[in-house]
């Protein structure tokens, strides 16, 4: 299978390498490894690349699969990585950053099952294996990790931090709230933290609109045309706001288009929207609701409607048109396992948690449903799965810091739910600013890509933030070229904070911005 184009190598990134303390090199042996309770080390072997490391798979109670990767020259610290989707394999997203080359002792995890991250029938009928998923798994790999580190190493850690994107943002906010003494610093990129009733409700009732008749998957009911016709109605009237005319919006919160405004008056035709068409559009921009049209969870905003990694993969779709979802996350190896027949990313999702997740019901469907009893019958699922608590005292009171970021042309997890999400921290406690800041990228898509300039190395921000204890208030994004090297820079600014243009010099480079208070 074909490398993720986000794996930079460290030359690229900039990570200094550091040699471990002082000490005999380990013995990279089972043997060797220290003995734990319900930890059965299945295989340990030495590899070469990416750099030199000690490779330890292993599984802890019945089914947890982990692999524990330990550099031969150690910095001295350790970093989980998350995983993606429904999860199923072992992943370890934090390689991306070029952890191992760095140094880095790091970790993944399956979350305790195995299957393709897009099905979630391995729930079904499994109460441990739902609580491994939503926090227990990521804990429990990121205790046997810190004590199979310490005693290879013969010496304690000095640093430990988490980064994840999607379901790896999610697990990386779960841990803040849940288990703060886990890390001192997390990274938790476009989460994925309410599943249900949010999730679930807002990618059924999308796939519902598109898709109407479940037994027919072929073409959505919003295509490629419509698709254009929206972005590049949008973009005329509100691209330059910003000062700068290049498809990318800087907030797409202060665009004021109607799409009602593209409703056919006549005819169908290709500058136009029909009513079946609108409606199924303001699903998506406007967020799901019950059947008395209270609002259940958060829309999108404008963006990715035309990308390959917007609104055909994850939104619109059609077997006509992808007749498989094997890389329904850039960057998210899929393993050896099929994937689900699905016309698009949130119809495997929004299926798998009200089928496996809520009712328990490999037979439920949303063709009649009302959703008016869901955020109550998903209540026991929440507790378990969904990591909205606003309360990060815990995790800031022993000095953790928290970067949070999102895509504003994410389509899979919308940035406006990101954005409530941190707001309803600094609702709870003000000061949470200190230690969790909050990135909103412009014309990102999901954890990557767009037009948006979207490379960011944030294993050494959050690293950065924790050694010195400066807070970022911004921070550099880069656009990268197919060989993986930078092609332009923007800053990023802390929210609530946006990039203003100065008016001169090259809009693809960072200095030629400001970080200023929206207007």
């Amino acid at each position: 299978m074909k490398k993720p184009f986000f794996l930079i190598n460290a030359t690229l990134i900039g990570l200094a390498l550091f040699h471990s303390p002082l000490h005999a090199q380990p013995v990279c042996k089972t043997e060797s490894l220290l003995s734990l309770p319900e930890v059965t080390i299945t295989t340990v072997s030495r590899e070469a690349a990416p750099a030199p490391h000690c490779k330890v798979a292993g599984v802890i109670g019945p089914e947890i699969h982990f692999e524990l990767l330990l550099p031969e020259k150690w910095n001295g610290k350790f970093v989980m990585g998350g995983g993606g989707g429904f999860v199923g394999s072992v992943m370890n997203t934090s390689l991306m950053f070029g952890s191992l080359q760095a140094g880095y002792a790091t970790v993944g995890t399956d979350t305790g099952h195995q299957g393709h991250p897009l099905d979630a029938g391995w729930a079904h009928n499994n109460l441990e294996r739902l609580v491994n998923f939503g926090h227990q798994a990521v804990h429990r790999t990121a205790v046997t990790a810190k004590a199979l580190i310490k005693a290879y190493y013969q010496n304690d850690i000095v640093r430990s931090y988490f980064t994840g994107c999607s379901r790896g943002g999610g697990q990386g906010l779960m841990e803040a709230q849940r288990y703060p003494e886990d890390f001192d610093g997390i990274v938790a990129g476009a989460p994925a933290f309410n599943w249900a009733p949010g999730l679930a409700a807002l990618a059924t009732q999308i796939t519902r609109a598109m898709y109407p008749n479940p037994n027919n998957l072929q073409e959505a009911v919003v295509g490629p045309k419509e698709e254009a016709l929206i972005e590049s109605s949008y973009l005329a009237k509100c691209d330059a706001q910003d000062g700068i005319k290049d498809g990318i919006l800087n907030d797409p919160r202060q665009c004021k288009f109607d799409v009602a405004t593209l409703l056919c008056k006549g005819k169908k035709t290709d500058a136009c929207l029909s009513k079946k068409q609108l409606a199924a559009v303001k699903v998506i921009y406007d967020g799901p609701k019950d059947s008395k049209g209270n609002s259940l969870f958060y829309g999108f905003p404008f963006g990715g409607e035309t990308a390959p990694g917007g609104w055909p993969r994850w939104l619109t779709g059609g077997l006509k048109y992808q007749a498989k979802m094997d890389e329904f996350q850039g960057g998210v190896d899929v393993g050896d396992f099929k994937a689900p027949v699905a016309p698009s990313a949130h119809y495997g999702f929004g299926n798998g948690i009200m089928k496996y997740f809520v009712y328990n019901d490999p037979d439920w469907t949303y063709q009649n449903y009302d959703y008016d009893t869901l955020r109550k019958d998903s209540e026991p699922v929440a507790e378990t799965l969904n990591a909205t608590n606003p309360d990060l005292s815990s995790f800031r009171k022993r000095g953790g810091k928290l970067i949070i970021y999102s895509g504003w042309s994410d389509v899979a997890t919308s940035g406006l739910a990101t954005v409530g999400y941190y707001e309803d921290v600094l609702a709870h406690d003000e000061t949470a600013t200190a230690d969790a800041r909050l990135f909103m990228m412009p014309g990102v898509e999901h954890c990557f890509g767009g037009p948006g300039p979207s490379w960011v190395n944030y294993l050494t921000e959050i690293d950065k933030w924790v050694e010195s204890g400066k807070a970022p208030e911004q921070i550099t994004a880069y656009w990268l070229n197919d060989k993986m090297q930078p092609t332009g820079s923007r800053p990023v600014c802390a929210y609530p904070k946006v990039t203003r243009y100065d008016g001169k010099g090259d809009t693809r480079d960072a200095s030629s911005f400001s970080c200023v208070d929206p207007q």
